[in-house]
């Protein structure tokens, strides 16, 4: 994602959202009196076994359903479960289908709602319908595809959408052959509504299936839906005069652009040519489609597109300042995509001709319009501060769990897509609808300045500094905002204007127009890393640079004007503050030190202030500074300034608040960051996490006793409460053990049912994490001794080559590492019976071809381990470990970890040092991986293990080995004996 905004898809995904149930359909059953008879009757077996035939009580007892929910004052909940009830029924759909598509002399209301109910039925239930249900609802919305009502036609085309969706490109294969006989030329001129319902059907199915209509399908003379459907769709664009059929063809072929089969590249250049020729439909949604298909074609195939590039350039400047804003929307994508797409640098250089005139019109496009709906709320939060957020402005969202690793290292799931810069997404919770014209063209101006670099500035300078002396706060305003753009792409010729550009940006973050406070927070955000790199050393013990004193007065002027936007009283400011802040933390990282209490101050201030929304904000940010400070964050104060606030919205808000976990996952990070300052907090924190572990594994007991019935069961729940856990654990280190001892049986409970899990990897992961603290902390580990066997069986199952899948690879990394830590928690005695199945589950591991690196390195220390402690009970394998353990030991960074594992290899050595031989070479290559050795004892013995087998091996052996070793390693290997100390 670009820092301004996503792009992926947009061209393809903005359309007015179909028709839902929430609120209409999902209420239709408000008069269900009696579902168990009702049940009985609809579950009975259909007549003829050929097809299912509905009975007239049935459809009598769904219309009155259907009817009494039309009147007002209905109780939604009611309605809800009832709707549960019935959906259960195994032909209550079919009943729905027959409603909505045969229900001739019933209200198009009441089809309509029964569509509606019908399509979020499909929607999760479609693979557990029987054959025979499933092609009565397929024939009766196909046959209802050219209904004179246009709502009960696109209500058909929704459901359509739904069964291709739950089935796949390949799962109802006689769908395509009937929407081509519907989208026909034939179809067009004798039945309009047909035709209408087809173009309808096609453009949802392609949307539901992202295009991918190119999967081929056995039987089919085209070879592929979209080989039957393109010619189809083609004809139509060229021939048709409804121009809402031209512009729906149109808008379903740009669908398939994508994934365009390979067997009808030639119809590409019929495509183009269309393209052409509607390029000046009077039209705007076919100019519109228009310029969404020059747009996919630039990622698709700009090969195509390069030989007119000067003359598509000319008409999307053109249309990017048309009348119609759709039109100039669409348009304005082109920009961003052009820059991205694979084009020879010949046609790329033809876009610098038409810089002088686009990118005024960029900039232009860039003010805030007079009706915008940001502003118009942001202006109304301004004379309304303090209001209470509604629920449906908040979206559920997880930060995603964390893997262990050796060295106390954690990496959190899915963190590479996470982008702090995004300003028009952080703390925007808004669908596609919020991209707009503007954002559009600050994207395109933002990529493009990664094209053409500085040199855009001689175009956008006189322009901007034009705007920041304008009294109009919108021209400020986009002035800020194109700054902020450019600031990557054009990084070196704005150097010199940095010192006016902060000092004209931090007063902006005082104007009295809340979205220019906004912008100026995002702007000054993307400023950061180069004010931190005029501040700070780049790496601890390095020379601070030149330009110190200049880079910590910007670093203390933007951190302060920040910290005081933070507690803005607007929420759009708010938000943006806290993602800018978040920010500014990562890139300061440990050099935050000299301002941490004041910002742990405002943090915790915002965290207890904040409405539900904007708190997901503050919480992020706090998240990052606990993630970032390193050792700085390990002090009372700091952990006074955030728990406090953090533990006081959990006891405020109960152990049923709507963002519970996003609160906790907060309060795991500060509780690993401040570490040993949190011990004052332990004890309560540990003991309601664990009630919650225990509460919500048991809805998962009761939810896998009875799957048909929903009791609230989350597993991402459950993973929370267990990072909790682990994180307190792994925070209070020594103080761990009071904790557990407060309820060992309880915890026992938990890690067992959490690495037992049979459905979530992530429970399985977090298990064993919790696991790993507990065994790090001093005098803890003895409460898993009753389970110990348990969780070594539950270790080596995760570690079975059938496990070890990406989907997986969390829990097989931390089931690694967790029984590292209790190889070196546990007394030779306790852990020693274990050794022996443990280390052939790290062999397995070890010798599979292409294994993750985080893994191969977690088996490779804790095989190290055992071997260290228990070498008597796997020396007998080291012949057929020791050449991929060694291979693994290559690849380790130096540190304590690494020392262990080759004080395990040394100790295997002195046993069996006969099992060595043949893996003497990536046992050398091992040991040269090393810069510097700081344990002097295992240097010693590293020196003593190479002469030992050159006299076990002999002269010429020796010289064998070595010669086959390279010379890199050879001369690595000449120098180890000075390779030693800190």
């Amino acid at each position: 994602r670009a820092a301004l905004a996503p792009r992926s898809s947009r061209a393809h995904s903005r359309r007015p959202p179909r028709e839902d149930v929430v609120g209409t359909a999902s209420h239709c059953v408000s008069t269900y009196r009696n579902v168990r008879a009702f049940s009985a009757r609809m579950a009975a077996p259909p007549p003829p076994p050929t097809m299912w035939t509905p009975q007239q009580e049935g459809i009598n007892q769904i219309l009155q359903l259907l009817t009494e929910y039309r009147q007002p004052g209905a109780n939604q909940q009611q309605m809800y479960t009832r709707l549960q009830q019935c959906a259960s029924v195994p032909d209550f759909n079919n009943y729905l289908s027959f409603i909505l598509t045969k229900g001739d002399g019933v209200g198009d209301e009441i089809r309509q709602t029964a569509g509606l109910l019908l399509k979020n039925n499909l929607k999760t239930g479609w693979h557990g319908a029987s054959g025979e249900h499933k092609v009565f609802i397929q024939r009766s919305l196909l046959s209802a595809l050219n209904h004179p009502s246009k709502f009960l036609r696109h209500t058909v085309g929704t459901c359509i959408s739904m069964i291709t969706r739950a089935a796949g490109p390949t799962g109802w294969p006689e769908v395509y052959p009937a929407l081509a006989n519907a989208i026909s030329i034939e179809t067009a001129s004798a039945d309009p509504n047909a035709l209408d319902g087809g173009l309808d059907a096609v453009y949802k199915v392609c949307e539901e299936l992202n295009g991918r209509l190119d999967v081929p399908h056995a039987g089919m003379q085209e070879g592929s839906p979209a080989g039957l459907l393109l010619p189809k769709l083609l004809q139509l664009v060229g021939t048709v005069t409804d121009a809402n059929a031209r512009a729906k063809a149109l808008g379903a072929i740009n669908l398939m652009v994508p994934s365009w089969p390979q067997s009808h590249a030639h119809v590409m250049d019929a495509y183009l040519q269309a393209l052409f020729a509607l390029a000046m439909d009077t039209n705007g949604s076919v100019r519109k489609e228009v310029c969404v298909g020059i747009v996919s074609l630039l990622y698709r195939a700009p090969e195509k597109l390069a030989p007119n590039m000067r003359a598509v350039i000319a008409y999307m400047i053109d249309r990017t300042s048309d009348g119609d804003e759709d039109v100039a929307l669409e348009s304005c994508e082109f920009w961003a995509a052009f820059c991205e797409a694979d084009l020879e640098r010949d046609t790329v250089e033809v876009l610098r001709e038409f810089t002088p005139k686009l990118i005024p019109m960029l900039l232009t496009n860039m003010k805030y319009a007079e009706d915008d709906e940001e502003v118009l709320n942001a202006e109304e939060d301004e004379l309304n501060s303090g209001t209470d957020d509604k629920d449906k402005d908040v979206r559920p969202s997880f930060r995603g769990a964390k893997n262990k690793d050796f060295g106390g290292d954690e990496t959190a799931e899915g963190a590479e897509n996470e982008n702090d810069d995004d300003f028009f997404d952080a703390g925007e919770e808004d669908d596609d609808t919020s991209w707009n014209l503007r954002k559009s063209s600050a994207n395109g101006l933002d990529v493009m300045s990664n094209v053409f670099g500085d040199e855009l500035l001689g175009m956008i300078l006189p322009i901007v500094e034009q705007r920041f002396r304008e009294s109009d706060w919108r021209l400020r305003e986009s002035a800020i905002l194109a700054v902020g753009a450019v600031s990557e792409g054009c990084d070196a010729g704005l150097t010199p204007f940095l010192p006016q550009l902060i000092e004209f940006l931090v007063p902006s973050l005082d104007d009295p127009r809340p979205m220019l406070r906004a912008t100026a927070c995002w702007t000054l955000s993307r400023f950061a890393r180069w004010t931190v790199q005029l501040a700070f050393a780049p790496r601890p013990g390095d020379p601070l640079p030149a330009t110190a004193p200049q880079g910590r007065a910007f670093v203390e002027k933007i951190l302060a004007g920040l910290l005081t936007r933070v507690g803005d009283k607007n929420k759009h400011v708010q938000s943006a503050a806290c993602g800018a802040l978040a920010t500014l933390l990562q890139e300061t990282r440990e050099d935050i030190v000299t301002w941490l209490q004041p910002v742990a101050t405002t943090l915790g201030l915002a965290v207890g202030s904040y409405g539900r929304k904007n708190l997901r904000c503050a919480l992020d940010a706090v998240a990052t500074l606990a993630d970032s400070a390193g050792a700085s964050l390990k002090s009372p104060a700091v952990a006074t300034a955030l728990l406090s606030p953090l533990l006081q919205k959990w006891e405020q808000g109960g152990d049923t608040q709507p963002d519970l976990y996003q609160l906790l996952e907060c309060v795991t990070s500060v509780t690993m960051g401040v570490g040993l300052a949190a011990q004052e907090y332990a004890p309560a924190m540990w003991q309601r996490a664990l009630q919650l572990s225990r509460r919500a594994l048991t809805l998962r007991d009761q939810q896998e006793a009875n799957p048909d019935v929903e009791v609230g069961y989350e597993p991402d729940h459950v993973v929370c409460t267990l990072d909790l856990l682990s994180g307190i654990a792994d925070g209070v280190a020594e103080g761990a053990a009071v904790l557990v001892s407060a309820d060992p049986d309880g915890t026992r409970e938990v890690i067992l049912k959490a690495i037992t899990d049979l459905r979530s990897p992530g429970i399985r992961r977090s298990g064993f994490a919790l696991i790993g603290d507990i065994a790090k902390a001093p005098n803890a580990v003895g409460h898993l001794l009753p389970i110990l066997p348990r969780i070594i069986q539950s270790a080596v199952t995760q570690l079975d080559p059938t496990m070890v899948q990406a989907y997986n690879m969390g829990a097989c990394n931390n089931a690694c590492w967790s029984t590292g830590e209790m190889a070196m928690a546990f007394d030779m005695a306790q852990i020693g019976p274990h050794a022996s199945v443990l280390v052939n589950a790290f062999q397995r591991v070890l010798s599979q071809t292409m294994v993750h690196r985080s893994l191969g390195e977690n088996a490779a220390i804790s095989l190290g381990r055992f071997a260290l402690r228990c070498p008597e009970s796997i020396s007998q394998s080291f012949e057929t470990l020791v050449t991929p353990w060694c291979g693994a030991l290559r690849r380790l960074r130096d540190g304590v970890e690494k020392e262990q594992a080759f004080g395990g290899l040394v100790r295997l050595v002195q046993l069996n040092p006969a099992g060595g031989v043949n893996g003497l070479i990536p046992m050398l290559h091992a040991i040269a991986s090393w810069q510097k050795v700081r344990d002097v004892s295992l240097h010693g013995n590293l020196l003593q293990l190479m002469q030992g087998y050159e006299t076990l091996v002999g002269p010429q052996k020796w010289t064998e080995v070595i010669q086959n070793l390279g010379p890199a390693a050879t001369k690595k290997l000449g120098g180890f004996a000075q390779n030693v100390g800190a």
